[in-house]
């Protein structure tokens, strides 16, 4: 199958979702969270950020969100019939990365799916951000974990595809303020790159109906743990 976005992967990885319960490791601002909301499912969403959970509640109030990061999740063994990183493996510090599959995997039930989606090194959103943080290595580096996860685990992987996607942006100025979310120790670098991110920004985003897009190429991973 030909994926044109990501809730195109997410829904048929997870068909149906109504009903469902889903947690988001990772979930920023909350976007996913309404996403599966509003398609039934009943949410949680954890995320090291005290700052973009208060967005989150705002985005997705019927969702449960948690402060933690995905190393440590404060949930009982199975307690989920799927859960997701989107976006955000790759924000984890490499030296917790497996140990947050791991956890990930030991919260959702046997026989239920984890999926990983993460952006691939190029496109427009990654020239438009280096500036800022050229996330080549840390992406790289959270897609060499992943892939020795599924070695030594040996779980069984059900999907692995790459496919083209469009990343919807308000402004480079949103964008700016979503980086400084993550990170407050950007500060003095966001406002040292800011006029040649909004300049990349610029040449390379098309406008579309409420803001922007922004070209991103992106590899999707699932994974079902054993019934075991």
């Amino acid at each position: 199958m030909t994926y044109s976005n990501n809730m195109d992967v997410i829904t048929e990885v997870f068909d149906p979702l109504a009903g469902r319960s889903m947690l988001d490791i990772g979930c920023g601002r909350g976007r996913l969270l309404r996403a599966l909301i509003r398609r039934g499912a009943r949410v949680s969403g954890v995320d090291p950020s005290a700052e973009l959970l208060v967005k989150a509640r705002e985005a997705a109030p019927e969702a449960h969100v948690t402060h933690c990061g995905g190393e440590a999740l404060p949930f009982e063994d199975g307690r989920f019939s799927g859960a997701i990183f989107l976006n955000s493996l790759h924000h984890i510090p490499q030296d917790l990365i497996r140990a947050s599959l791991a956890e990930a995997v030991r919260v959702i039930e046997p026989g239920a799916t984890l999926l990983i989606i993460e952006p691939l090194a190029r496109g427009g959103y990654q020239e438009v951000f280096a500036p800022l943080d050229d996330e080549t290595e840390v992406r790289a580096g959270a897609l060499a974990h992943l892939a020795a996860f599924r070695e030594e685990t040996g779980i069984e992987t059900t999907l692995h595809t790459e496919y083209d996607t469009d990343l919807h942006e308000v402004s480079a100025d949103d964008m700016l303020g979503y980086a400084l979310a993550i990170d407050p120790a950007r500060r003095d670098r966001i406002e040292a790159v800011r006029d040649e991110v909004v300049r990349l920004f610029s040449y390379h985003a098309r406008e579309t109906d409420g803001g922007f897009l922004l070209d991103q190429p992106m590899i999707a991973v699932a994974m079902r743990k054993g019934a075991s």
